[in-house]
């Protein structure tokens, strides 16, 4: 379930970043052939504007429509497709009657490889790179290499004897919505990490943008996870928030790592990102995402946006919190009715309420009950994932039940010199009463006035069926069909005396119980951290 994630894991592009890049900036003393060389290895020859890699997409926008027309024109003899591991693709072209062999991807990786280029120029584009990166754009290297025949065509020549092209950064703008997504996570006591294949500067940038890490340095690197055992990884795992430079491979064993200690959810998309999203807690993916992607995932998105998954997250909790406000009000009131009408068998003769008035009594109660599924939460009950406590159940349900059991004997005990239909109408109503009053008791742990505000249907629907369940004491039709009588206004008093005493009466018992739970937990926790001393 979404409301139990208490880390989440997230790819930085299309999520945290818009993932509509656009040409920033071009390092090259041949812009115009690094940008034709950009587009020839390019995953679609044409440029289409459907094309799903963003980087074809950006180039395609900068090129001229003559540009266009003759990379459309080249013919193609072979390409090795983009692989997370090599961080490259390339492409085997004919133009101009030659065959040439054109590699891009990760900067860094392929500047290491080209051996033609002098160690000031590599020094001078790596600076390029860095400063381009601490400023959130991305960037890719174009290396090339003439007269290679099909025959010679593999990964290892990728490598070989390739000549420097130029670098192209791309700037990838920050969603409006990332910055508040992150710190409503941050309310929720979600922890949220970044974990991208880009590069150190890059993820630093935009981690540091979004607020995410104090400072653009804080980012752990995928090489500096490999040589960490299975406690040292928790721990770097715990307490750093941006991943750089990841394989497949170690997403999945920070996942795994992570999984350890805490219910992780993570966001992927792509076929490498299935054996993360297999073994994580809660596996979510966008709706466009690989095939093999979504088959692995538990939650399918329509939008690829941080916020619709936090927005999901804080649902769950609240249909959480919700779902047990019902059951313990549930649970406390029926006790109580029971215990009460089982004890009154004991002194007096007749039923205590007739099977219809008692069938209307469930009528009336259940439509604010069940109104209760789209209460507003206190913020303290979103702070963590809840779970369900058996002990609190049963403890909160008995010692409410008990107070309900008294105060229906006192009903009995108030309203039985009357007579049977006197007690039937006078404890109708305040079971009417009391079960909408101790909704507003029940659906908070703490005192009813400093909780959040009920929503407005909760309180209408309690104010009718309170009005309802007095007036029809009144007319005809509940004297004729339920068997109620009118009572004299002395008696109505009463009734809502004792509904007030109640109320307050559960409020001090529900307020000394959850005290008593706060002081037990401090203890504990003090002799946890002297213990650990």
């Amino acid at each position: 379930d979404l409301g139990g994630i208490q880390i989440l894991c997230t790819d930085k592009t299309g999520t945290i970043t818009e993932n509509k890049l656009a040409v920033a900036d071009i390092y090259s003393e041949d812009i115009q052939k690094t940008m034709f060389y950009a587009a020839l290895a390019s995953t679609s020859k044409d440029l289409k504007k459907d094309s799903v890699n963003s980087f074809d997409l950006a180039i395609r926008e900068k090129m001229s429509v003559q540009e266009k027309e003759i990379v459309s024109k080249v013919s193609t003899i072979d390409e090795i497709p983009f692989d997370p591991i090599r961080r490259r693709n390339s492409v085997l072209v004919n133009f101009s009657g030659k065959s040439l062999l054109i590699v891009r991807g990760s900067a860094e990786e392929i500047l290491e490889d080209i051996d033609s280029i002098s160690s000031n120029d590599r020094q001078k584009a790596l600076q390029w790179i860095i400063d381009r990166g601490f400023e959130g754009k991305r960037v890719v290297a174009l290396a090339y290499r003439e007269n290679l025949s099909e025959n010679e065509y593999d990964e290892k020549q990728e490598t070989v004897n390739i000549n420097f092209a130029g670098l192209i950064s791309f700037i990838d703008p920050i969603k409006e919505s990332a910055e508040v997504a992150i710190k409503m996570a941050q309310h929720l006591g979600v922890s949220v990490k970044v974990l991208t294949g880009d590069s150190k500067q890059v993820a630093g940038a935009i981690g540091y943008k979004i607020g995410l890490i104090g400072s653009p340095d804080k980012v752990i690197l995928g090489s500096d996870l490999d040589s960490l055992n299975q406690e040292d990884l928790l721990k770097v795992c715990e307490s750093n928030y941006v991943f750089a430079r990841l394989s497949p491979q170690q997403k999945f064993k920070i996942i795994q790592s992570l999984e350890t200690k805490y219910e992780t959810g993570f966001l992927g998309e792509g076929i490498n990102d299935a054996p993360a999203l297999k073994v994580s807690n809660v596996g979510i993916v966008v709706n466009d995402a690989s095939d093999i992607a979504r088959e692995s995932s538990d939650v399918i998105l329509l939008q690829k946006n941080l916020d619709v998954i936090i927005n999901g997250i804080k649902e769950g909790r609240k249909v959480f919190t919700n779902t047990t406000k019902y059951i313990k009000s549930t649970l406390a009131s029926n006790f109580g009715n029971f215990y009460a009408v089982a004890l009154s068998t004991l002194f007096i003769k007749y039923l205590p309420m007739l099977p219809l008035q008692i069938l209307l009594l469930n009528l009336l109660s259940d439509f604010p009950m069940i109104s209760i599924a789209g209460d507003s939460v206190d913020q303290e009950e979103l702070q963590e994932p809840a779970k369900l406590d058996f002990k609190e159940f049963t403890v909160i349900c008995t010692l409410l039940g008990i107070v309900s059991t008294c105060f229906d004997l006192i009903f009995f005990l108030v309203f039985n010199r009357g007579g049977e239909h006197v007690l039937q109408t006078g404890w109708f109503m305040g079971s009417v009463l009391t079960e909408l009053v101790f909704i507003y008791s029940i659906r908070t742990k703490k005192v009813f006035f400093k909780a959040i505000p009920p929503k407005l249907f909760i309180v209408v629907l309690t104010f009718l069926t309170a009005i309802f369940s007095v007036a029809i004491t009144f007319i005809p039709f509940g004297h004729n069909v339920f068997g109620f009588i009118r009572l004299p206004f002395k008696d109505i008093a009463i009734v809502f005396g004792l509904v007030a005493v109640y109320f307050i009466t559960t409020e001090v018992v529900k307020d000394l119980y959850y005290r008593k739970r706060s002081m037990v937990a401090i203890r504990r926790y003090a002799r946890y951290c002297t213990t650990s001393d």
